[in-house]
């Protein structure tokens, strides 16, 4: 009988992944069925690390992108605000559109909403698509019968998530260009020129300065050994990776990052902005605090920070409010916890939430502006330095042998 591996919600919207002998997918959906399990992917285990890579990039299975979700979200709200019921405003997007992978995830949600499911329930099937933030919010929208205002306040959280993302990442897109360059100007330097103004050294026998030994020794075993050296990258790579999906490595990494000049302040910024952002819009959409935490640190992407909100939840339990519980733990910036603490006394919390997400959002624009204005030519100057090492290695010989001969 064959394995099958699959991919499964319970009703409480939390994901179960394993394996069970059955005759067919069909026979498997219904012994998950009657598990109270929520069926997502069923596959054959012998093609089941081949199908999630080629659903996750090429298939029509793909899941929709941050870009797709927040244009979708926003064509969505739109629609429910004119009246329109939320299932054949998904059919007209399904419709409308001309990408394959968004028509099928778009038309799988349908499905199930005219099966009787409410959108929380059946957008969770597509949990690739629609992460567990997307679903509180819809099922938080769903219980105070606000759908409209709340997907118009999740499709402008989206955009605001994905410009701050684009905009970190547009910081970083010139630098890394510039590294880009350098490693390939060098690299040709190095395996293409050297080794042929190499063999004019060896036909004149000439007693070479340090410098110029070292350069055609290292161009040397480039030429001969780069692979090994590559193989060593790209072990180092993985090692690495697998490093840091230990806990305790990530946490040190993280927590060193965060004590960089420069740097730390930058993405501690960033990391503010996102998750006030996510706070201002849970609290607005009148998720539960303990809830939207526990959402927002999904959204962070330094352990530090959600060992902070872990701890923040655990003494909110305990009865403390969120700014006390918050700044408690000394990462977030004073200002933000000093709003919380506003918002928490004046009734206003989500507004200050949005205040902070701005102000944060501000200061890390400003930071981005001094890290590139700083780094940009500081690279220029290194590659420069670097090429010109290179250049005065080779000529140093030629010049002098040029002083021998006159």
């Amino acid at each position: 009988m064959p394995r099958y591996r699959f991919e499964a919600l319970t009703y409480a919207g939390k994901s179960e992944r394993g394996s069970i002998e059955g005759d067919s997918e069909r026979a498997i959906r219904q012994v998950l069925m009657a598990k109270q399990l929520v069926p997502v992917t069923i596959e054959l285990e012998a093609d089941w690390g081949k199908q999630r890579f080629w659903n996750r990039w090429f298939s029509e299975n793909k899941p929709l992108s941050r870009a797709d979700l927040a244009l979708l979200t926003k064509q969505l709200a739109i629609l429910v605000r004119s009246g329109v019921q939320i299932d054949e405003a998904l059919s007209v997007l399904a419709d409308e559109t001309n990408q394959v992978h968004i028509k099928t995830v778009l038309q799988a949600v349908v499905s199930e909403l005219r099966a009787g499911l409410p959108l929380s329930r059946a957008i969770a099937i597509q949990p690739a698509s629609f992460d567990s933030l997307y679903q509180g919010v819809v099922g938080a929208a769903e219980q105070s019968g606000k759908m409209g205002q709340v997907l118009t306040q999740l499709a402008e959280f989206l955009e605001k998530r994905q410009a701050l993302r684009q905009k970190a990442m547009g910081a970083l897109a010139y630098p890394a260009m510039l590294t880009g360059v350098a490693f390939m100007i060098v690299l040709f330097l190095m395996t293409y020129v050297v080794p042929q103004i190499a063999r004019v050294f060896q036909s004149t026998r000439q007693v070479l300065p340090f410098s110029t030994r070292f350069i055609l020794a290292l161009s040397d075993f480039l030429v001969n050994w780069g692979w090994l050296l590559a193989l060593l990258i790209v072990a180092a790579i993985v090692y690495g990776r697998r490093a840091l999906a230990r806990h305790e490595t990530r946490l040190k990494v993280d927590g060193v990052l965060l004590n960089l000049p420069l740097v730390g302040p930058l993405l501690l910024g960033f990391e503010t902005a996102r998750f006030a952002n996510t706070m201002a819009m849970l609290v607005s959409a009148n998720v539960p605090i303990l809830t939207a935490l526990h959402s927002a640190r999904s959204t962070l992407s330094n352990s530090v920070l959600q060992v902070a909100i872990d701890s923040t939840e655990v003494r909110l339990r305990e009865g403390t409010n969120l700014a006390r519980a918050l700044g408690s733990q000394g990462v977030f910036s004073p200002i933000l916890i000093h709003l919380i603490r506003s918002g928490e006394a004046s009734g206003k919390l989500a507004e200050m939430l949005k205040y902070g997400a701005e102000n944060a959002e501000l200061e890390s624009e400003q930071k981005t502006k001094i890290f590139t204005s700083l780094l940009e030519p500081l690279l220029i100057l290194v590659m420069g330095l670097m090429v010109l090492g290179i250049v005065m290695a080779v000529m140093q010989p030629i010049l002098e042998m040029n002083s021998g001969v006159r």
